[in-house]
This record gives C-alpha cells, structure tokens and sequence, in this order.
C-alpha cells in the first residue's frame, strides 16, 4: 500500500494531548482540562536528521508514530528533542511543555530513570527509611560490589541534588559505603557514610559539564542509599 494511502480514523486529543501522552509524566495530564476530538491523519512518515533516520520512542521505549493532519506534520517533541540534545519537561499545572532550560523546582529527571552510558543497574526502591526514621523517595542503591555510572549529559543539566543516607534496617552496620559524584573527571563531591552518621543533603553546580560519573563503592555499598536524587535544567 502506498505511503500516502495510509489512513486511519483515530481517537486523539488535539495536539497538545499528544505531545503529553509522549512525554515523561503523563499522569499529570488529568490535572488540566483538555479538549479532545477525532480526526483523520496520515501516518507512515519517515524522519531524518542530518541524513540519519530517526526512530521516535516515547519514554518506554516503544515507538511513536509521526503522522499529518490538515497538511502539517507532527512530531513527537520527545523524540525530536532528544535527538537535538535537549530536555524536554512537561508541567502538569499549566499544561505546558518545556524544551532545554527551564527554571523549576521539580527535577527534570530522576537519576535512576537517566540512562547510563556505561556501568550497571542501581537497584530502585520507591521509598526507603534512614537511620533516623525519616523516610526518602526515588532511592537508589548499589548491588554486590558497588556501582560506577558514567552519564553522557552533555552540559544539558544545571544541578544535581539530593540525599545520601544509612538505611534504617542496617542503622547498626559500622562498614563504610562511599558515595562520589564526578563532573567531566574532577571530584565534585564525596560522603562517607556509616553506623551513628546523620545523612547528608548535596546539591552540586554542574553547568557545562558533559560527563556525570556516580560512584557509590564498599564493602557491604547496600547499606547506604541515595534519595530524591534528581537533575535540574
């Protein structure tokens, strides 16, 4: 069937609708009333940049159609953005979508859901308690041997913050787990935590850097976490 025989009736929201179902948060996209209606697009569309074919995959992964309505081409945002090297954000209060800088106080990405260049899986925890009965969400831990992440940023982020903490279960355990956070190879910052050692806010500059390295290491590393960690255009 030829490209341009390709149609479908289907149900959408207008544009802004599917710009949110493409994005990082689609949950908050109830918080705002949209309007919706049917329409008849045209899909099948190949992208290219600089003469490589872009594939648009929504934040799971899986792949987004580009498609043309009323003689206009839409293209996921996420995708395209990502491709040019920019964030894209989606603020729920006002129905708005943010591509690069924007000022926030919400993270643009979660450390555990920024993808790693190279290293290992920390383990995710949606909530874990430290050694002083405060409880933190969005935890990473390390698995046996400790982790070493390196992160291709790419100067897109302004910060990073978040807290690094004893676990409450292993309150009791005296073996040091250090956590080191890297920018383009220079130390930017280094806790050592332990039994009887409260935990420790950071929030770290990282304007024009373009390789994040997280290292959390020691000899039991699971006993320690970071959380609420996130990076901040």
């Amino acid at each position: 069937m030829k490209r341009n025989e390709k149609s479908k009736y289907v149900a959408m929201g207008m544009a802004v609708m599917l710009i949110v179902s493409l994005l990082i948060q689609p949950a908050f996209a109830g918080l705002v009333p949209l309007i919706s209606k049917n329409i008849k697009v045209s899909y099948g569309i190949d992208i290219y940049l600089n003469d490589e074919k872009l594939i648009p995959k929504d934040s799971k992964g899986n792949t987004v159609d580009v498609f043309m309505y009323n003689g206009t081409t839409y293209l996921p945002v996420r995708a395209i953005s990502e491709a040019l090297g920019e964030v894209v954000q989606w603020e729920g209060s006002t129905s708005s979508v943010y591509i690069g800088e924007h000022k926030s106080d919400k993270p643009a990405v979660m450390l555990g859901n920024l993808d790693y260049f190279d290293g290992t899986d920390f383990k995710n925890s949606n909530s874990l308690e430290d050694n002083l009965g405060k409880t933190h969400s969005n935890c990473l831990t390390a698995t046996y041997g400790g982790n070493k992440n390196i992160y291709k940023i790419n100067g897109k982020y302004s910060r990073i913050s978040g807290v690094f903490f004893q676990i409450y279960e292993y309150r009791s355990r005296t073996y040091p787990t250090t956590l080191e956070i890297y920018g383009d190879n220079e130390l930017l910052f280094t806790k050592e935590m332990k039994a009887g050692v409260e935990p420790a806010n950071f929030d770290i500059n990282l304007t024009g850097v373009k390789e994040l390295k997280v290292n959390i290491r020691g000899y039991d590393p699971w006993n320690a976490a970071l959380g609420n960690c996130g990076l901040y255009t």
